[in-house]
C-alpha cells in the first residue's frame, strides 16, 4: 500500500451544476474515490491524504504564482508521501504541467496531473477513467511530472490541449512511447528565487503582419520575445521585420522561435526564409510545444538577470522538452 497526496486545485472534474452553470463543490472527488465504481476500486487499496485549495479555481484563473504554490505544497508534504496527484482544470493544465516539469526537475517522487472534460458525477464522464489512469501512473513510479488524461500517460513538458470536447483532449506532438526509455532530466535546475513577472512578447507570424506597432519605444521593455514562425522556422524577409530582429539583437533581447505546426521541428538551415533568424542570433525551440516554450521562458526570466543566462538555461534540457521521437 502506498500513501498519496492529492492536491485539488479545482477544475471541471470536481464541479456540479449550480444556478449559473458548473461550479466547484467540495467533497465530490472524495465521494468518487470511496464509491464502488469499478474504475476507482484500486484507489481504496492505498492511503490518501488531501489538500484542497481555498477557493478551488477554474484553471483559466491560474497564474504563474500558482505553479509555485503547487511546488510549495509538494515540497512541504510529509516524507512518507509516495507520490502526488494534482487535480487541475484542463484549459491551462498543459501550461502548469510544463512549468512543474521544470520547477520539479530532478525530484525523486512521481507527480501526476489529471482533470476531466466532464464532472466526476456526470453521466458518461471521463473523470473515472482519468483517475484510474492517474493511479496507474503513480504506481509506475516515474519520478517526473506526467499528465494522465485520455487514453495514455504523457510527459508534462510535452503536452498541448488540442480539443475542447474530446475525451482525448491532450496530445504530445513529436512524441512516442519509446521515448520514455530516455532519461527524464539530464541537468536539473534549482529555481531558488520567488516568482517575478516580466514582460514577454509573443508574436505569431502571418501574411500581412504589420511590424510597425512592434517598433514603438514602449515595445522594447520586453525581457524576451517568442515568435510562432511559419513551417520549419521561416518568415518573410521584409525590410521591417529584418529591422525588428536587428533592433532586438542590439537591445540584447533574446528571440526564441518555434513552429506554428504541431508536428516537426524548427531548423533554420532548411530554407533561406529561415536563415534570417539564424543571422540575428535567434534561438530555436526545436520541437517544443507553445506551452513548453513560453513557460520555460517565463520561469527563466524570473530566475535570471541577464539575457545570456536566460539563453544558456533555455538550451539546457530540464525535463523532456528537447527530446525527439525515437
Amino acid at each position: 500500500m502506498s500513501h498519496f497526496l492529492i492536491i485539488n486545485t479545482g477544475g471541471t472534474i470536481g464541479m456540479t451544476q449550480g444556478e449559473n452553470g458548473l461550479e466547484p463543490k467540495a467533497g465530490e472527488l472524495e465521494r468518487a474515490l470511496n464509491s464502488n465504481h469499478p474504475d476507482l476500486a484500486e484507489w481504496q487499496q492505498h492511503s490518501i491524504s488531501w489538500k484542497h485549495w481555498q477557493p478551488l479555481l477554474d484553471s483559466s484563473e491560474l497564474q504563474p504564482e500558482n505553479w509555485f504554490q503547487i511546488r510549495k505544497d509538494i515540497l512541504e508534504a510529509p516524507e512518507e508521501i509516495d507520490g502526488f496527484l494534482v487535480i487541475h482544470g484542463t484549459d491551462t493544465l498543459a501550461f502548469s504541467a510544463a512549468a512543474l516539469s521544470y520547477l520539479m526537475s530532478g525530484f525523486d517522487k512521481p507527480i501526476v496531473m489529471t482533470g476531466a472534460m466532464l464532472p466526476v458525477s456526470a453521466e458518461g464522464t471521463d473523470a473515472t477513467a482519468n483517475l484510474k489512469l492517474a493511479l496507474k501512473a503513480l504506481t509506475e513510479q516515474r519520478n517526473e511530472v506526467v499528465v494522465a488524461v485520455g487514453p495514455q500517460t504523457l510527459p508534462g513538458s510535452r503536452v498541448t490541449k488540442t480539443s475542447t470536447s474530446s475525451f482525448s483532449a491532450f496530445s504530445s506532438p513529436n512524441w512516442h512511447e519509446s521515448s520514455w526509455q530516455q532519461p527524464s532530466s539530464q541537468q536539473p535546475l534549482s529555481f531558488s528565487k520567488p516568482w517575478k513577472k516580466h514582460s514577454i512578447a509573443v508574436i505569431t507570424l502571418f501574411p500581412g503582419l504589420s511590424i510597425e506597432p512592434l517598433m514603438t519605444p514602449d515595445s522594447w521593455h520586453h525581457r524576451a520575445i517568442l515568435i510562432n514562425a511559419l513551417g520549419n522556422g521561416n518568415a518573410a524577409s521584409t525590410t521591417e521585420f529584418l529591422r525588428f530582429l536587428k533592433t532586438a539583437k542590439e537591445k540584447n533581447i533574446p528571440v526564441f522561435v518555434r513552429s506554428q505546426c504541431l508536428d516537426g521541428e524548427v531548423d533554420f538551415s532548411l530554407y533561406a526564409a529561415g536563415s534570417l533568424f539564424k543571422d540575428c542570433g535567434a534561438i530555436s525551440c526545436g520541437t517544443m510545444t507553445f506551452e513548453s516554450a513560453i513557460t520555460k521562458i517565463q520561469l527563466l526570466c524570473s530566475e535570471f538577470e541577464t539575457a545570456e543566462e536566460i539563453v544558456t538555461a533555455f538550451q539546457q534540457p530540464l525535463a523532456r522538452e528537447w527530446q525527439k521521437e525515437v
